[in-house]
């Protein structure tokens, strides 16, 4: 049975590092994105400063939460998280549903507050029991990635029809697309939901609407020839923006360094950078002959590529590719004709076990004569070759010259190791700063290796101040995009704090 695993960015108040460039990274104050609830009482939006706090003070709830809001994005107040977590708390001790929900979402960012997305789900829990369709939607979400507590799509279903019953459109989206991966299959489609309870709440919630919900399958999903075709095919005809968004490449534009922002454009500058969707998608056209001529080698190569930077799912690709009849003679041949691709397929097949034809001792060799004839990949691979001491004594010097090669010849990846590596062991604040940009300038280019390095400075503190929250969301992304060493690492940190309730306790793996 293939395990799905479902993981979800459904509110942020600080802006993503993807979405701000370098400069997110001095910006440590929330910003709110439109509101998605209407206030109960409008007039709350236009009364003074001193009159809202005198309603605070009087212990209406609803004066205590626009307050606490207003401290918390500056409006009308100098902007103090301090002020604004002791005003929500107030409005959340008097029970009122949405001050519950934003307590919840401030937990789940750690604004304010230090991260605990354990509190959050027992805030959000809490408010979709009130009827508050926010609420049932983040609360469906929280029940389906395995991470807080064990995966129940039965309470997701029921939570998402609620919602939907309550009018919040995204929630509708949500079930389409998890009822079409069939997600929702036995479920009871005519359940009536009734989400008539009285809405106890008010105020501005910090709840966006620009949420992201994926639905990654770390296996394979065993499609025919034609099915992937067709699925390639669709990828490649998507929406330039749409295509940017699923590659990670969140900051090109028509005005950048490249005239050409063509689909294929696209998928070169993310593949450079470290995307391993941008590799699976060129293996997958180049294994099937999809607007190029099938080549095997060049397929097998960018499935390497992408297992390195975490896909497996990009193993199983090649897997399925190597069991045609003529492969090895096909490899072998041009490995003979000098060709480096070939060379650094044949040693990664044997890195990885799959093939046992030749020695590790050769399979170094292979990839040493690539390296020779300037094939980047061969130089990163023999860098953490190097780097790690596995196959060959441990020597980083070595490992730095491959990588400072690569990133002569262009490479961001090599850039991003580089840097990654130099922020581990310099104390030059002009160096980090120098290697912080180039982390953020390769996330912003597609580089899953720039979001789980920037997760790591996040959760240890590495020149960065120290914020859990951002960490989480850093390694969230990397493993959406398929990478299992972020979400092990995600995985870890959520264990690092778990409660002992039986309810957050993880069953299935």
């Amino acid at each position: 049975m293939k395990r799905t695993f479902i993981l979800f960015i459904f509110f942020s108040l600080t802006l993503f590092a993807q979405q701000n460039g370098s400069e997110a990274f001095k910006e440590n104050q929330p910003k709110p994105k439109n509101p998605t609830i209407v206030p109960k009482y409008p007039s709350y939006n236009i009364i003074t400063g001193f009159l809202l706090q005198k309603e605070a003070n009087g212990g209406d709830p609803f004066a205590m939460h626009e307050l606490g809001l207003r401290y918390l994005i500056g409006k009308g107040f100098a902007a103090d998280t301090s002020k604004a977590v002791y005003w929500i708390k107030k409005a959340v001790d008097a029970k009122l549903t949405s001050a519950i929900f934003n307590y919840a979402i401030m937990f789940n960012n750690g604004i304010g507050v230090e991260w605990n997305p354990f509190k959050a789900f027992k805030l959000f829990k809490e408010a979709a029991e009130a009827g508050m369709p926010e609420g049932e939607y983040a609360y469906a979400l929280m029940v389906t990635d395995n991470l807080i507590v064990n995966r129940n799509y039965s309470e997701t279903y029921k939570y998402l029809k609620k919602s939907i019953a309550g009018g919040f459109e995204p929630a509708k989206e949500v079930f389409s697309e998890m009822k079409e991966k069939g997600l929702f299959r036995g479920f009871d489609e005519n359940e009536t939901t009734n989400n008539q309870q009285e809405m106890n709440y008010a105020g501005t919630a910090l709840l966006s609407s620009d949420f992201q919900l994926d639905f990654f399958q770390f296996e394979d999903d065993s499609l025919t020839d034609e099915q992937e075709k067709a699925m390639v095919e669709e990828f490649l005809n998507k929406d330039k923006n749409e295509l940017k968004k699923i590659l990670g490449v969140n900051q090109l534009t028509d005005k950048d360094t490249v005239s050409d922002t063509t689909a294929a454009a696209i998928i070169n500058i993310a593949k450079n950078a470290g995307s391993p969707e941008a590799l699976l998608i060129e293996g997958k056209s180049s294994s099937i002959g999809l607007g190029k001529e099938q080549d095997f080698v060049k397929a097998s190569a960018n499935f390497l590529r992408a297992y390195r930077l975490g896909s497996r799912k990009a193993v199983l690709d090649l897997l399925k590719i190597i069991k045609n009849k003529d492969y090895f003679e096909i490899l072998k041949e041009e490995v003979d004709n000098e060709n480096p691709e070939a060379m650094f397929v044949w040693a990664g097949l044997t890195g990885l076990e799959i093939d046992f034809q030749i020695t590790q001792e050769q399979a170094v060799n292979l990839l040493k004569k690539a390296a020779g004839l300037n094939y980047v990949p061969a130089l990163i691979e023999l860098g953490l070759i190097y780097h790690s001491g596995e196959i060959v004594e441990k020597d980083e010097k070595t490992a730095f010259d491959y990588w400072e090669k690569a990133r002569e010849l262009g490479s961001t990846e090599a850039k991003v190791r580089l840097a990654f590596s130099s922020i581990l062991q310099s104390d030059n604040n002009d160096d980090q700063t120098k290697n912080m940009n180039i982390l953020t300038d390769a996330l912003n280019e597609g580089s899953v290796l720039a979001s789980s390095a920037l997760g790591y400075c996040y959760e240890n503190g590495i020149y960065v101040k120290q914020d859990k929250s951002m960490a989480a969301r850093f390694y969230r992304s990397s493993a959406q995009r398929g990478s299992m060493v972020a979400y092990n690492s995600l995985k870890r940190m959520y264990d690092d704090i778990r409660p002992s309730d039986e309810i957050f306790v993880i069953y299935e793996e």
